[in-house]
């Protein structure tokens, strides 16, 4: 399986940001990919605040491979939106990493407007490395969420 690195439950901190807040804040996070035996993995993640511990965001979804470069991507996040993404396994000078893109938000009533999301995944020297683009709230893309995560099993 091409994305078989990416496999494991992941834990470390992150710091997370955006245009409409007034700092940065650091966060505690979790990330599960699975192998459950379908050509699906299976991809969770919760976080929490590293001040006082209290739970931030929850997502989960599918990595769903259509080849052995290309990705499609299915999330549910607890903050009230969906959103499907498309990409795949991309090589660059540091090495294979994922980039992936919104094609899909869908949202509740009492959601915040989220209307694109870009995401990069990459593992290097034993770590998950990830950071998350956003256009939100009437912005465009911008910086919001990025992490280097220890491989605590799998």
């Amino acid at each position: 399986m091409p994305f078989a690195d990416f496999i494991g439950t992941w834990e470390g901190e992150g710091v997370g940001g955006y245009p409409t807040l007034d700092a940065d804040f650091p966060f505690r996070e979790r990330i599960v990919i699975a192998d459950y035996g379908k050509p699906v993995l299976q991809f969770s993640s919760e976080s929490w605040s590293v001040d006082d511990g209290r739970p931030l965001a929850r997502q989960s979804g599918f990595w769903r491979p259509t080849s052995a470069t290309e990705l499609e991507v299915v999330l549910v996040v607890a903050s009230g939106f969906a959103e499907i993404l498309y990409g795949g396994l991309v090589s660059g000078p540091a090495g294979v990493h994922v980039e992936l893109a919104t094609d899909v938000v869908a949202r509740t009533v009492t959601a915040k407007e989220v209307t694109a999301e870009r995401r990069m995944y990459a593992v290097r020297a034993g770590k998950l490395m990830y950071a998350v683009d956003m256009a939100a709230v009437g912005h465009e893309l911008a910086p919001h969420l990025s992490a280097a995560l220890d491989r605590v099993s799998g």
